[in-house]
Formats: structure tokens, C-alpha cells, sequence
């Protein structure tokens, strides 16, 4: 009984609890005002010390760029480029060098550009690597660059400030400029840049200046230039730059068969009065006209009469060339044949046409050589050189050479070193011909039995020796 009162107690209790709890609970019950909650005041921070400043910052070079500073201090609004010595004063002010021409020249306004390029184009000297000359010389492949202390007169800052002047001319200026473009490419190599730019200066109407201009530039050696250039010639031009100015590029441009005179002419061309075409672009012109004959057993008239002018040219490989093409067509009046003399000149003449000939022959043709060789053989000597050899093995006295000698039956007698002779045989000097690499001796013997005859009795082939190596920087 005691414990059923507690527990009811206790739910009287908890009724009230829950009771009182809702009232509360209710909006506006139970509770008085509210009270204004003061915020809790934190204690203030200590003053922070202040920071120092950054240093300022460079500016970016590449984007803050200072404008650059003047070179020249020239008044052009007062001068006055009448004339070729008004523009060379003004060069003169501006003083390029090789450390500086190319900023001096952006300083030049656009309205002078014109006159000071006439002027230094009229003034010339601008060969600025002369070719190299010499048996060991070495070729030269590229030009100088201007030395910086270069000034104005230095024919390789000249050349630079001509290619700059090109480049302002117009063709309004080509008449004014015509002697200088014609002198620009007569520049020999190792010089190009100027040449061709001189070529291409001159505007493709202006057809005589164009071709004077690549006559120009073939005489001084710029064969390939031309050879590029030819083609923008009209025909009649291209036909002159063959009859008139020799330029072997030129005949390519033509045909056998649509200018036959020219190529007739062409092989007759053998400089009489000068300069010739080339022995093979002659050499060509004689196949191209031989073929135009589709294979006939008989040549024309006109063909007949070139090659037998051709048989006779200075020129061995051309003489050699037209003998042939005769011979092959029933006339073998020209076929090489050892003169009955003892002129050695002569004898020589007739070795360089024999020599063109025999490299022509098929190899089962028999050799003309052995007309030229005594009955007992030729004599073939070979001296062979070592620059590293300290044994003297032959005893003639120099360890670097050696002597080898054998003797070639008549039967058998061939000229030696074929390609290498005939390169050989354009430098001769009585009975000795040089090339890059040996040096040929023709020994010539009487003949037995035949007073005022002589016969090739010994060739000698000696190696030349190396040229000095340059010594090393």
C-alpha cells in the first residue's frame, strides 16, 4: 500500500512538471521582460608596429622597353639630295660602321632613302673577298662580314649598305642605276647575294639591260646564277645570249630542230675574235644536231661543213667530238692520227685530241695509242708520294717518293688516268700537264729509220704533294 502512494506521488509530480513546462512554453507566459543581453567587451589588441614599405619594383624590360637613342643628329629637313655629291656629304655625316650601319639606317627617313642609294650604288667598290688565286689556294665559299671599325670607304661595309640600296631603288631608278648594276654583276665568287640581287633589280621588260646584265655575271664566273636567270629572256635575247655573249646556259633554252643556225653556229663557235662557248655545251649542240638526223647514214650539207670547222677548233674535246661524229658517218678524214713530225707542239696538240677521243670509245674499240708507241713498248714510270714515308726504298734521295717503271707492249699501250689526263691536258707547259693531283711527262723519242719523226717513248706519272694544311687557330 505504502509503495502503491509513492509511485502515484510521483505521476502527481511529474503531471505538474509537464504542465508548468507547456506554460512556459507558450509565447508571452511566464516570462517577465527580456533583458538586454550587453556584449562582453574582448580586451583590445596591442597596436600592430607598422610594416615597412617594399622596395619599388625594376620595371620589365621587355615590357617597359627606353626608346632607343638617336644615332644621327642630321637636320634633314634641310638638306637637299640634288645630286650624287649632296648624298655622299650626307653619308659622310652619317658615318655608318660596321658596328652600326644597320640602326643608322633606320634612322633615315623614307624621302632620303632613294638618293643616298643611287649614290653609294654609282660609287662602286664593293669586292669585299676577292677569289683566291694560287695552286694551293683555297676556295672561298663565303663572303666577309664588315669588321666593326669598318667605315665607309671598306669595300665590306660597302658591299652590305649596296644590298640595303637595292632594296630602296625602284624601277623608275634603273636607268640612273644601269652602270652600277652591270658592275655589281661582274662581282666573281665567292660573291652571290649581290649578283643575284643586281640581276633581280633589273625588271623583266627591260630586256637588252637584263641580258648585259647576265653577260656580265657569266663572264666573271657566276654560272649558276645566269644558268637560273636565263629563262626570262625572250627568245630573240636568249638566241643573242648564245651568238653574241657565248653563254652556254642559254642553248639549253633552245632546239636543234626549231634553231638550227644557232646550233650550227654554236659549234663553230670557237672564239676567234674572244671568248667561245663551252666545249661542252658545243660538244652537246654537235649530238643534238647528229640526232635531228634520225639516224640517217649520210649528215647534211650544212652539218657536214660545221664539223669539219669543229675538227679543226683549239678546243681538243671539241675537235675530238666533231671527228668522231664525222668518222661515225663515213668521213674519218679527222680521226686522230700521230703526225709524221718532230714538232713536239704539234705532237702535243695531236695527244690532247687523242686523248678526248679514246675517253669517247666504246670498250670494244681498239686503241688509237699504239700509233703514237715505238715497237718496243711505252715506258711507263709512276712516282708515288708519302708524306709520312722516312725510308728512302728507291734511292733517289727523297723518302717520300717512290719510283715504279714498266713497260707497256705496244699492243697494249693506253693513255693513264684517262679523266685525270684530260684535266691535265688544259695546263700544259711544253711537254709537262698538271692537274690537282699528278703531274704528266710525255717523253718523245726519235723513230728508228725515220729522221724528223718522233714517237712517245714514256709517260711519266708523278703524284703531287698535298697543299700545306692551314695551321690551326
Amino acid at each position: 500500500m505504502e509503495t502503491d502512494r509513492c509511485l502515484a506521488s510521483l505521476m502527481d509530480v511529474s503531471r505538474s512538471l509537464a504542465f508548468i513546462a507547456l506554460v512556459l512554453a507558450a509565447p508571452g507566459c511566464g516570462r517577465g521582460p527580456r533583458e538586454v543581453v550587453q556584449p562582453v567587451a574582448t580586451p583590445a589588441s596591442p597596436p600592430r608596429a607598422p610594416t615597412a614599405a617594399a622596395p619599388p619594383r625594376a620595371p620589365d624590360p621587355d615590357l617597359h622597353r627606353p626608346p632607343p637613342r638617336k644615332l644621327l643628329d642630321i637636320a634633314w629637313s634641310k638638306i637637299d639630295l640634288t645630286d650624287d655629291a649632296a648624298a655622299l656629304a650626307v653619308w659622310r655625316q652619317i658615318a655608318p660602321r660596321g658596328a652600326d650601319w644597320q640602326d643608322k639606317l633606320e634612322e633615315i627617313p623614307a624621302a632620303a632613302t632613294r638618293p643616298l642609294a643611287i649614290a653609294v650604288l654609282r660609287g662602286g667598290n664593293f669586292l669585299c673577298t676577292p677569289p683566291p688565286t694560287g695552286d694551293c689556294a683555297r676556295p672561298a665559299y663565303e663572303v666577309d662580314p664588315p669588321a666593326e671599325t669598318a667605315g665607309f670607304d671598306d669595300p665590306c661595309l660597302r658591299r652590305v649598305l649596296a644590298l640595303w640600296a637595292i632594296d630602296q631603288i625602284e624601277d623608275d631608278d634603273v636607268p640612273a642605276v644601269r652602270d652600277a648594276l652591270r658592275g655589281l654583276a661582274a662581282l666573281p665568287p665567292p660573291e652571290s647575294q649581290l649578283v643575284a640581287a643586281a640581276i633581280h633589280a633589273v625588271p623583266e621588260a627591260e630586256q637588252d639591260l637584263r641580258l648585259a646584265v647576265l653577260a656580265a655575271a657569266w663572264r666573271a664566273g657566276q654560272r649558276e646564277l645566269v644558268g637560273a636567270a636565263i629563262g626570262a629572256l625572250d627568245e630573240p635575247h636568249q638566241i643573242a645570249a648564245v651568238r653574241d655573249h657565248h653563254i652556254d646556259a642559254a642553248l639549253d633554252t633552245l632546239t636543234a630542230e626549231a634553231h638550227r643556225a644557232v646550233y650550227l653556229a654554236a659549234v663553230r663557235d670557237d672564239g676567234v675574235r674572244g671568248a667561245a662557248l663551252g666545249a661542252a655545251a658545243r660538244i652537246a649542240a654537235i649530238s643534238e644536231l647528229v640526232a635531228t638526223g634520225g639516224g640517217a647514214p649520210r649528215l647534211p650539207a650544212d652539218l657536214v661543213a660545221a664539223l669539219t670547222a669543229a675538227a679543226k677548233s683549239r678546243d681538243c674535246a671539241v675537235a675530238a667530238a666533231a671527228a668522231r661524229a664525222l668518222a661515225q658517218h663515213g668521213d674519218p678524214r679527222f680521226v686522230p692520227r700521230r703526225p709524221r713530225t718532230a714538232n713536239r707542239d704539234v705532237l702535243m696538240r695531236a695527244v690532247c685530241v687523242l686523248a678526248s677521243y679514246e675517253a669517247a670509245m666504246q670498250s670494244d674499240e681498239p686503241s688509237l695509242v699504239p700509233d703514237y708507241v715505238p715497237a718496243r713498248g711505252l715506258v711507263r714510270t709512276t712516282i708515288a708520294f708519302d708524306p709520312l714515308s722516312d725510308d728512302d726504298q728507291d734511292g733517289d734521295g727523297d723518302p717520300h717518293t717512290t719510283h715504279t717503271a714498266e713497260l707497256v707492249p705496244r699492243a697494249e699501250a693506253v693513255l693513264p688516268e684517262i679523266e685525270d689526263f684530260l684535266r691535265a691536258l688544259s695546263h700544259c707547259t711544253g711537254t709537262i700537264c698538271v692537274s690537282d693531283d699528278h703531274e704528266f711527262r710525255l717523253v718523245w723519242s726519235p723513230a728508228g729509220g725515220r729522221p724528223g719523226e718522233l714517237l712517245l717513248s714514256r709517260i711519266e706519272i708523278a703524284d703531287r704533294p698535298p697543299c700545306p694544311s692551314k695551321p690551326a687557330p
